[in-house]
């Protein structure tokens, strides 16, 4: 009997290696999106195989932690259910290293968020072992991104930095070479593929979602293709594409000097740039600060 109680502490709980205490966190920055669909899904897990936990209806208004590709991360609305173990809980003080905040009254409901010792927590119901919890940003659910709209406002003329300190935009800075896998470089015509690190277009930088990470270093590979016939305005006629058999998967837009973009065309590349999630795009925009064309698989 005491070891299926230790059992049950440990699923229900979990265990770390040195006791856990709360430490004040700095609020996420949340972005208000606006469901499109009608009685869309909530999940637990950025999957279309994931368990529901609620559904969103038309219009509705929603808070998003991130945005990703193809999957928004939200903090649960009122309409999810989100309950932890009474044992580890008292007066509204979490008394367990990390407690799991789950979509239902049972170990088996999924897990969408932890909280550690110390934290206070907001008991809006009970029932046996279980209390209810308020909607809480230490939770997560996910919603498709292709159902909701992103809603961006106003962006200042000036962005603010990693340092914290806002500084007027450079202007963009030509590079005249790429290099090579082989560590060579090929010339390509003159203008710049790539930019200055904090050099954002102007339609770019007035359409940006306030996201944490904005203009983060990424390197992405895949084949530069142009997009085709659309009847909505996209942020680049240049994308970079995932070949697989027949299927080609979008990674993103790439966002550079046209004329040297053209020259690269259906060529493997890995470009490493700043990346941008902006409103009214389904795919991240890429601004390259350096180009490496690859070798076939």
């Amino acid at each position: 009997m005491k070891f299926l109680l230790a059992l049950w502490m440990l699923v229900a709980v979990g265990v770390a290696a040195e006791p856990l205490v709360a430490t004040p966190a700095a609020a996420p920055v949340l972005t208000p999106v606006v469901v499109k669909g009608t009685r869309v899904n909530l999940r637990a897990k950025p999957s279309a195989d994931a368990e529901p936990v609620g559904k969103a209806a038309e219009g509705v208004v929603l808070q998003a932690k991130s945005v990703r590709e193809e999957w928004i991360e939200l903090v649960p609305p009122e309409s999810v259910e989100l309950w932890v173990h009474r044992d580890f809980v008292k007066d509204g003080v979490v008394t367990a290293e990390k407690l799991y905040i789950r979509t239902g009254r049972s170990i088996n409901h999924s897990v969408v968020g932890t909280m550690v010792r110390g934290e206070k927590i907001a008991v809006v119901g009970e029932q046996q072992d279980w209390l209810r919890i308020a909607p809480t940003p230490a939770a997560s659910v996910w919603i498709t991104r292709k159902l909701v709209e992103v809603q961006a406002p106003a962006v200042p003329e000036k962005i603010a930095v990693l340092d914290g300190t806002a500084k007027p935009l450079p202007p963009p800075v030509a590079i005249s070479a790429v290099a090579t896998n082989a560590g060579a470089s090929v010339a390509v015509p003159a203008g710049a593929v790539a930019t200055a690190a904090t050099f954002i277009p102007e339609d770019i930088q007035n359409a940006l979602i306030p996201l944490e990470g904005q203009g983060k270093v990424v390197q992405v590979e895949g084949v530069l293709r142009v997009i085709g016939f659309s009847f909505t305005r996209q942020p680049s006629r240049f994308r970079l594409v995932r070949l697989s058999g027949r299927s080609v998967e979008t990674l993103c837009y790439v966002r550079g000097n046209s004329d040297q973009l053209n020259g690269l065309l259906d060529q493997l590349l890995r470009i490493q740039g700043r990346q941008y999630f902006i409103s009214g795009a389904d795919y991240p925009v890429l601004v390259p600060e350096r180009i490496s064309p690859r070798a076939a698989p």
